[in-house]
């Protein structure tokens, strides 16, 4: 039973280099994350303040919002695959990485400098993807 642990253990590190040497170090130019991140479709309400003074060719805005969609496409093409007792491990994994991702989200600088004086209030802003629902066959 160790020899399958370790196989396992094994398989799940496999995972995660590749999603770290494919996806967070090898990323493409901004132009083509640009393009990804427009496709990704994410959609972004205010829930207070002006959106319309944010910097959206913000490198940073852009590829945080990249690194999410890469992520979750990477789990959603790759949970099903991950052996029992493995799920917690590999949920952990990326749950700590999402975490991380949205905190740069919530520290970055979105208003360009010269309009910062122009808007001294609060800026909050929900950013999400709609999920369309699969319709079941009876």
């Amino acid at each position: 039973m160790k020899k399958m642990k370790k196989t396992g253990s094994r398989d799940i590190l496999r995972l995660f280099k590749y999603f770290q040497a494919n996806v967070l170090e090898k990323q493409p130019l901004f132009e083509k994350m640009l393009q990804d991140v427009r496709m990704m479709q994410y959609k972004i309400r205010p829930l207070q303040g002006d959106i319309s003074i944010i910097n959206f060719s913000n490198k940073t805005l852009v590829q945080t919002l990249w690194q999410l969609g890469k992520m979750e496409d990477f789990i959603t093409t790759n949970s099903k695959a991950i052996k029992k007792g493995q799920e917690q491990t590999f949920f952990q994994y990326f749950d700590g990485l999402y975490s991380q991702l949205q905190e740069r989200l919530n520290n970055l600088q979105l208003v360009e400098k010269r309009t910062t004086q122009q808007s001294k209030g609060i800026l909050e802003m929900e950013i999400f993807k709609e999920r369309k629902l699969k319709k079941r066959l009876n």
